[in-house]
């Protein structure tokens, strides 16, 4: 499972290797200053619209990728149903991040 790292002045989204390789994508890694916002979901994968490119999605079971929905970006990474974290950024390579975490709650309290 993908992990959110905060730090100081960088917010990391750490994947796995198999993670990597699914969602055809390094590490991303954005600058604090551009969460906008963040928030818990109870299920990542309603979070996630539009056409997948490039990436991953098996339904139920996984997405990972960068998404294209109505002008913006997500880059995703779901495993099933389970809660997640949505960060909404600003002046970053990607407009949304959306990811399957095991403590959605602590990521939000670290970013906020």
């Amino acid at each position: 499972m993908a992990g959110l790292v905060v730090e100081a002045g960088t917010v990391t989204v750490v994947l796995s290797a198999v993670e990597k390789v699914e969602s055809l994508h390094g590490d991303l890694v954005v600058p604090r200053s551009a969460v906008r916002a963040v928030r818990a979901v109870e299920d990542g994968m309603a979070e996630i619209h539009g056409l997948r490119a490039p990436g991953t999605a098996v339904p139920g079971v996984i997405v990972a990728g960068t998404f294209h929905y109505q002008g913006t970006r997500t880059f995703a990474v779901c495993h099933r149903h389970r809660p997640a974290v949505v960060l909404e950024l600003v002046g970053a390579d990607v407009d949304r991040v959306v990811v399957t975490v095991e403590d959605p709650q602590a990521v939000v309290a670290a970013l906020t």
